[in-house]
C-alpha cells in the first residue's frame, strides 16, 4: 500500500511540474507547433553523439517556484580565434520526462545568439539550436538524404534556478552557420531598403562540385570540390541576389545564354549580362563597398575593357558583360564621386543613391537586360548618360522624329460605314540607337497628347469598333535609349457614321489607295 502511495505521489508530482512548464502563449505557441507537429519528443537514446558542452554556467537564486534559463550560441569562424553569433536561429528547450525529452519552450536567439526561456521548473533539460530562422535562410545537410536542417543538441543539465549558459560551435560543420549568416544579411540589406522581403531560401550543403542557385534552392560544394566555399560571404551573397532576382521575376530569369564557365568580364548575351551582373552588384552592395576580392572594383574597374583577358576593349558592349551591368548598378546605388570615371571620360558618377528608382523598375518592370533598365529610367539627363557611358553602354539623349506619312483606310474627313480603322504609317526615325516603338492615343481630342507608354513596336494600328463619332489617331515615337519624341503625330479627323459596324476588308484593297 505504501509503495502504490509513494507511486501516486511520484506521478502527481511530475503532473504538477508539467502543468507548470509546458504552457506556451504568443509566438512561443506558434514555434512549439511548428515543431511538434511531427515527432513529440526525441528518446534519449536519440540525442547522443552531437552534443555540445558549455563554455560557460552560471546560476542564482530565483523569487519564487519558477524561475529562467538564457542559452546563448556562437560559433567559432574560419579563424578559430574568433566567434559570430548564432543570430534569429530557432531554439527548443527539452525537458527530460519519462522516457524522451520533450519540447516545453521554443523561440529565436536575438542579435547577440540568446534566447531566453521564462516559467520554468525543475528538472533536467537540453536545448537545441537549427539553422533555421524561420524566415530568409535554412541550411541543410546535403550528406543525408532528404537533407534536414543543421542542428546541434547541448548536454542534459540539471536547472532549479536561474540559469546562464553559453555554447560555441567548434565542429566541423559550423561552416553552415557562415552561410546561414551571410544570407541573412543580404535578407536583412534588401528589407531594410525596400520593405521586401523574398520567401526562405534552402541551402544545401555539402552538394554539387560549383556552387550554384536553382531560384530556391543554393548548393555549396564540399570543400573538396570547391575550398571553403561554405565559408565565401561573396560567394552566399552571389547565389542569394540569384534567388532574389528569380522570385522578384515570378520564378523565372531573363532569356540569355553566356559562356561557361563564366568570368565578371565575360562577353555573353543581354539577359545573362543583367542576372549575373545583378548578382555581381548585389553581393558588394549588401557590405557598401565596391572592391571585390581580386582587388578589382564595381567604381572604378571598366570590365567591359575585358580586365582579365575574356572581353575586348575599344567598343561599346557593355550590355552584354555582366561586370559592366554591375558597374552601372553599382554606381546608380552608391553616392557621388565626380572621379569615379574611366581615362577620357570628362563626367563621373553625380547620379546620388538612386537604388529606389532601380528597385522599382526592377520590381514593376521585370526587366531582361540593362538596356531595358536604361530606357525605362525616369529622369533622363546627362548625369545619367555618363553613368552608363562610362561603364562602356551607348546611351544617347536625342529625341526620335516621329512619322512623315501614313496608309489608311479610312478617307480623312469623310463618313464611313466600317467602325474599325486601320493604318499603317512610317518616317520615323532616330540617329541614334535607332527607333524602339510607338505609343498610340485613339481620342475624340485633336490635341490629345500619348503617355510614355510604348504600346506597339510595328508601324500600324488596327482600332477597336469605334461608335458613331469624329477621331483623331496620335502617334509618339520612342528609341532605343527611352527617349520619345518633343511633338505628337497626328491623323484624322475620321468619322464613324450612325449605325457603322466593322469591315473586314483588306487595309489596302486594289486601286483603293489613300495616303497623306
Amino acid at each position: 500500500m505504501e509503495r502504490r502511495t509513494y507511486l501516486a505521489l511520484v506521478l502527481a508530482l511530475m503532473m504538477l511540474a508539467m502543468s507548470l512548464t509546458i504552457p506556451v502563449t504568443g509566438d512561443d505557441a506558434g514555434d512549439v507547433r511548428r515543431f511538434t507537429s511531427g515527432t513529440a519528443g526525441s528518446a534519449i537514446s536519440d540525442l547522443q553523439g552531437s552534443e555540445l558542452a558549455p563554455s560557460s554556467l552560471s546560476t542564482r537564486s530565483a523569487e519564487g517556484l519558477l524561475f529562467n534559463i538564457s542559452v546563448e550560441f556562437t560559433y567559432d569562424l574560419l579563424d578559430v580565434s574568433k566567434s559570430a553569433p548564432c543570430a534569429g536561429a530557432y531554439v527548443q528547450l527539452r525537458l527530460n520526462g519519462i522516457s524522451s525529452f520533450s519540447t516545453v519552450r521554443s523561440g529565436h536567439t536575438d542579435a547577440n545568439g540568446t534566447v531566453i526561456f521564462y516559467g520554468l521548473t525543475a528538472g533536467t533539460y537540453l536545448v537545441r539550436i537549427e539553422t533555421d530562422d524561420d524566415r530568409w535562410v535554412r541550411v541543410a545537410d546535403g550528406s543525408q538524404s532528404n537533407p534536414p536542417a543543421y542542428h546541434w543538441n547541448t548536454q542534459q543539465f540539471t536547472a532549479s534556478s536561474q540559469t546562464d549558459i553559453e555554447y560555441r560551435i567548434t565542429d566541423g560543420t559550423r561552416g553552415a552557420w557562415a552561410a546561414y549568416s551571410n544570407l541573412r544579411d543580404g535578407g536583412a540589406w534588401l528589407d531594410d531598403l525596400t520593405g521586401w522581403e523574398r520567401s526562405q531560401v534552402t541551402v544545401v550543403w555539402p552538394q554539387g562540385d560549383w556552387p550554384h542557385s536553382h531560384g530556391d534552392e543554393i548548393h555549396l560544394p564540399a570543400d573538396e570540390d570547391f575550398e571553403e566555399a561554405v565559408w565565401r560571404r561573396d560567394i552566399a551573397l552571389h547565389e542569394y541576389a540569384h534567388c532574389v532576382h528569380y522570385e522578384l521575376r515570378g520564378g523565372s530569369f531573363p532569356e540569355g545564354n553566356g559562356p561557361d564557365p563564366h568570368y565578371i568580364d565575360s562577353e555573353s548575351s543581354p539577359g545573362f549580362a543583367l542576372t549575373e551582373g545583378w548578382a555581381q552588384f548585389y553581393e558588394r552592395a549588401v557590405d557598401g563597398d565596391p572592391e571585390r576580392m581580386d582587388g578589382s572594383s564595381l567604381e572604378s574597374t571598366v570590365f567591359a575593357d575585358g580586365t582579365y583577358g575574356h572581353g575586348d576593349t575599344g567598343d561599346m558592349d557593355g550590355l552584354i558583360v555582366e561586370g559592366a551591368v554591375a558597374n552601372v548598378l553599382w554606381d546608380l546605388y552608391d553616392g557621388t564621386n565626380a572621379s569615379d570615371r574611366p581615362s577620357g571620360s570628362v563626367r563621373g558618377d553625380l547620379v546620388d543613391e538612386e537604388f529606389s528608382t532601380l528597385w522599382n523598375i526592377m520590381y514593376d518592370m521585370q526587366p531582361e537586360s540593362l538596356e531595358d533598365i536604361k530606357r525605362a529610367w525616369p529622369v533622363r539627363d546627362v548625369n545619367v548618360t555618363a553613368v552608363f557611358r562610362n561603364s562602356r553602354v551607348p546611351m544617347e539623349l536625342d529625341p526620335p522624329s516621329n512619322p512623315t506619312s501614313f496608309i489608311s483606310s479610312h478617307q480623312i474627313g469623310e463618313g464611313s460605314m466600317d467602325s474599325t480603322i486601320n493604318l499603317i504609317w512610317s518616317g520615323a526615325s532616330d540617329r541614334g540607337s535607332g527607333v524602339l516603338g510607338y505609343s498610340i492615343l485613339i481620342s475624340t481630342d485633336a490635341n490629345g497628347t500619348p503617355d510614355r507608354v510604348m504600346d506597339r513596336t510595328a508601324g500600324s494600328y488596327t482600332s477597336f469598333s469605334l461608335s458613331p463619332g469624329t477621331y483623331y489617331l496620335h502617334i509618339r515615337t520612342v528609341d532605343r535609349d527611352g527617349n520619345w519624341a518633343e511633338d505628337v503625330y497626328t491623323i484624322g479627323p475620321f468619322v464613324i457614321n450612325e449605325g457603322a459596324v466593322p469591315v473586314n476588308d483588306p487595309l489596302i484593297p486594289e486601286g483603293d489607295l489613300q495616303q497623306a
